[in-house]
């Protein structure tokens, strides 16, 4: 027997301590979240080489466990390890569901059907779970703007959901790097940004004034390790200037990341196919379920939605849907700018996490002193805490 491959990068990515309850093991899971980005980084590394972009070593599977290490998180069975979002029992399964705006606490009266929510909202909305099938809760709360998953609820593919190379000759290998213009915002958008600009790419982060990027505050140390290789600009988008020159910025990119349903770039004016149109550059639109469908999600709900979760069950390692999505888009965006294509790749996480998935495999964990081990049958591999690479100053 030989050692599996998947539960050596997830015993080594850091997520895998991320998964499990606090006063347990942590876990396997029934996917492939580390050799998918681990794939993927390979991959990317291959493609920049042959445009002659002449990238450095990029990171591996342990991107899945760096925010985590950033912040200190630690596992927490049910409850995120970030701590927003949580598995709920519904009549019938399972929904996760993620507060972490204030919005979120304002909207729950309206959820639950009530006049007022208590001090512990988490409670009320349990209690009020319990009795609901898994189906309405999820429709419910997705029309009230809520990010919420039903687990194993089965939801249509995108159309170019997994993006791949067009299999067209590539641009010459003298070809100059691409300028990135990300509109994106916490993980999977940035992420996508940050491995561009690792393999040659010219990064240009556009935030909005009224809007910045959360992870600015709630998560500083991430946000510089994510950013550190982009230059910056602010844009005032109440501004008809400021707007004005958005459009310019898009239109001169060759590639443009955003990762925001398409009402909010509507609002400005701006169509991602007639700006990828106009200026004949790659447009990656990161949403957690497709363009076509007005919802939000984030990489714990959308993960647990696909399945991708721990016995319990409990959520597996730290949003793991946004690095799976990062490393993907990034790849997607490259290799079509790397074959001269322009337009929109549409990039659902949801439909990321769902293709990765794959059977259990056949293990065990064990303890040895104040360490975790995975038995795979071949070899023990030892469960890694979560590391981070140093942010680029």
């Amino acid at each position: 027997m030989t050692a599996n491959p998947e539960i050596a990068a997830w015993a080594r990515s850091g997520a895998m301590a991320l998964t499990g309850r606090s006063d347990g093991p942590p876990q396997l899971v029934a996917g492939a979240p580390a050799t998918t980005v681990r794939r993927n980084l390979e991959a990317l590394s291959a493609t920049a080489a042959a445009v002659g972009l002449d990238p450095p070593p990029l990171p591996d599977e342990r991107l899945l466990g760096e925010r985590a290490a950033v912040m200190g998180l630690r596992r927490q069975g049910r409850v995120s390890a970030g701590g927003a979002t949580r598995l709920l029992d519904a009549a019938d399964g399972t929904v996760a569901l993620t507060l972490s705006r204030q919005a979120d606490l304002e909207v729950l009266p309206a959820l639950l059907e009530r006049n007022t929510v208590s001090a512990d909202p988490w409670h009320d909305v349990a209690a009020w779970a319990a009795v609901q099938d898994a189906r309405d809760i999820e429709e419910r709360a997705a029309l009230l703007g809520l990010a919420i998953g039903a687990v194993h609820h089965s939801v249509e593919a995108a159309v170019g959901g997994l993006s791949t190379p067009l299999g067209r000759p590539p641009r010459a290998a003298s070809a100059n790097a691409p300028l990135v213009v990300d509109l994106s915002a916490l993980w999977a958008g940035p992420l996508c940004a940050h491995l561009l600009g690792l393999v040659g790419a010219q990064v240009l982060a556009v935030e909005s004034t009224q809007r910045p990027d959360p992870t600015r505050d709630v998560a500083p140390g991430f946000h510089a390790l994510l950013r550190g290789n982009a230059e910056h600009c602010s844009l005032d988008f109440t501004s008809r200037e400021d707007v004005a020159r958005l459009r310019d910025l898009l239109v001169g990119a060759d590639i443009v990341i955003e990762a925001a349903r398409p009402r909010a770039l509507a609002q400005l004016g701006i169509d991602a196919h007639e700006v990828a149109a106009e200026g004949h550059g790659t447009w990656v639109s990161i949403t957690a379920y497709g363009r076509a469908q007005n919802r939000i999600g984030y990489g714990d709900d959308v993960a647990a939605a696909a399945g991708l979760l721990g016995e319990g069950p409990v959520f597996a390692g730290d949003a793991v849907a946004d690095p799976m999505t990062g490393t993907h888009a990034a790849l997607a965006a490259l290799s079509h700018w790397a074959a001269g294509h322009s337009g929109v790749v549409e990039l659902s996480m949801y439909d990321v996490v769902h293709a990765a998935r794959t059977p259990l495999p056949e293990s065990h964990v064990v303890r040895r002193g104040d360490d975790w081990y995975v038995d795979d049958g071949s070899e023990l591999h030892l469960v890694r805490r979560p590391v981070a690479r140093q942010a680029i100053r």
